[in-house]
C-alpha cells in the first residue's frame, strides 16, 4: 500500500472543459406597491384568473430534489466554513452528494448537465456512480483550504498549471507543512476556459476525468481508491493559468489508518 499519493496525472493540463455547460436562469421578482396589493385582495377570484400571465406561469422553473432536506444538511459539511466562498462550499456539497448516493446524484445533477452527451468516460462514470453509496462524507479542514488556495495563487501568479510549486514543493510538502501528522495526502487540479457555475462545472469535469487513463481525480472524489480520503480543502479562482481562465485545486488527506 502506498502511504503517500503525491501526484495525480498532469493530463489535467489537457482540460478544455467538457463541451457542455450548466445554464443558470435568474428570475427577478417584480416590485409591487403595498397599497396595490391591498386593492388586489378585494378583486373577485375571476378577476385574479384574468390577471394571470400564462406564459410567465409556464416559464417558472420547477425544481425537484431527489435528496431529502436531512440528506442535504448531512452532506453540506462546509456550510459554516466562513473562510470559504459559496462556490467552494457548494463543490464540497456536490462531492458529498455523489458519495452519499451516486445514482441519485447522476439523476439530479449529471444527466441534466450533460443533456444527452455520451462518451466512454461518461458511460463509465454512470457505472461508477451506480456503485457509489454511503461513502464517508468529506469534512472541510481550514489548513487544507489554505494549502489549496496557496497553490492556486501560486499558479495564477506564475500563470503555470501543475502540481509542483514554483520552488519545487510537491502537494504533500505543502499540505504536511500545515498538517504534519496526516496519514496520506493527494491533490486534484482542474482548469477551464469558461464556466457558468464553477462548483458544478469543475465537479463534473473531474468526475468524467477526460484524458486521465487512471481516472485518479474521479476515484479520489468517489472514495474508490485503496485509501479513502475523508478531509478536503477546495480553492476555486480566476486568472490566466496556462491559457485557461479558471482553476480548481482540491487537496485531500486521510487523517488516520
Amino acid at each position: 500500500m502506498k502511504k503517500h499519493i503525491l501526484l495525480l496525472s498532469l493530463t489535467c493540463l489537457l482540460f478544455q472543459g467538457i463541451g457542455v455547460s450548466c445554464l443558470e436562469e435568474e428570475w427577478d421578482d417584480d416590485y409591487t406597491n403595498p397599497q396595490e396589493n391591498k386593492e388586489k385582495e378585494k378583486e373577485a377570484p375571476e378577476d385574479k384568473e384574468k390577471d394571470k400571465d400564462p406564459i410567465k406561469d409556464k416559464e417558472e422553473p420547477k425544481v425537484t430534489h431527489l435528496f431529502t432536506d436531512e440528506e442535504m444538511k448531512y452532506a453540506n459539511t462546509a456550510a459554516d466554513a466562513d473562510y470559504m466562498t459559496e462556490a467552494e462550499k457548494k463543490m464540497i456539497l456536490l462531492c458529498n452528494l455523489a458519495r452519499l448516493d451516486g445514482t441519485r446524484f447522476a439523476e439530479e445533477y449529471l444527466k441534466p448537465y450533460l443533456k444527452g452527451e455520451s462518451s466512454k468516460n461518461i458511460q463509465s462514470l454512470y457505472e461508477d456512480l451506480g456503485n457509489t453509496r454511503d461513502k464517508p462524507m468529506f469534512l472541510p479542514l481550514k489548513e487544507l483550504h489554505q494549502a489549496a488556495k496557496l497553490h492556486m495563487d501560486e499558479m495564477i501568479e506564475s500563470q503555470t498549471l501543475g502540481h509542483d510549486s514554483p520552488n519545487g514543493d510537491s502537494p504533500s510538502i505543502r499540505i504536511r507543512r500545515l498538517l504534519p501528522n496526516v496519514y496520506a495526502t493527494s491533490e486534484n487540479l482542474g482548469a477551464r476556459t469558461s464556466s457558468q457555475d464553477l462548483a458544478l462545472d469543475f465537479t463534473i469535469q473531474l468526475l468524467i476525468d477526460n484524458g486521465v487513463e487512471t481516472l485518479g481525480h474521479r476515484k479520489a472524489l468517489l472514495g474508490q481508491e485503496e485509501i479513502v480520503y475523508d478531509r478536503i480543502g477546495v480553492a476555486l479562482g480566476e486568472g490566466p493559468v496556462s491559457g485557461y481562465r479558471y482553476v480548481c485545486v482540491q487537496d485531500f488527506v486521510r487523517v488516520s489508518r
